[in-house]
C-alpha cells in the first residue's frame, strides 16, 4: 500500500496540474476507483461500508485478461478542491484497505 503521505502530495500536485489548464468547479462530486488488493477482498462488504458513510457504490468486471475489476465510489455534492478531496480521499483508501483493496485513480466533475 502507498504510503499515505506520498499519496496525500500526488493527489495535491495532480489537483494543481488540472486547475492550472482548466477552471475547476466549486462544487461537483468525485469517483475513487480501487482495485482488489488480495485475495480475500470482499466487494459486498466494502459497499455496504462505503454507502452506510453516504457514498454511491458501482462496480465495473474487468473486460478482458488486461483489465482489472474496479470498485468505483463516488462522493455526494462536495467542494472541489485539494483538501476536501483528500480527506474523502483518506477516508475511502483507509475503508477500502480494510476490505481488500487498494486505491487506483480518482476523477471529478462538476454540478
Amino acid at each position: 500500500m502507498m504510503d499515505m503521505k506520498d499519496q496525500k502530495a500526488e493527489t495535491f500536485q495532480i489537483f494543481a496540474e488540472i486547475a492550472k489548464m482548466d477552471a475547476v468547479p466549486e462544487q461537483g462530486v468525485v469517483a475513487f476507483q480501487f482495485v482488489m488488493d488480495d485475495a480475500g477482498a470482499n466487494w459486498d462488504e466494502l459497499s455496504d461500508a462505503a454507502e452506510g458513510l453516504g457514498y454511491t457504490v458501482e462496480f465495473y468486471e474487468a473486460q478482458d485478461d488486461e483489465d482489472e475489476a474496479v470498485a468505483e465510489i463516488t462522493t455526494p455534492v462536495i467542494a472541489l478542491n485539494a483538501e476536501s478531496l483528500w480527506t474523502h480521499e483518506e477516508q475511502l483508501t483507509l475503508l477500502a484497505s480494510i476490505h481488500g483493496f487498494a486505491p487506483d485513480g480518482w476523477a471529478f466533475s462538476g454540478k
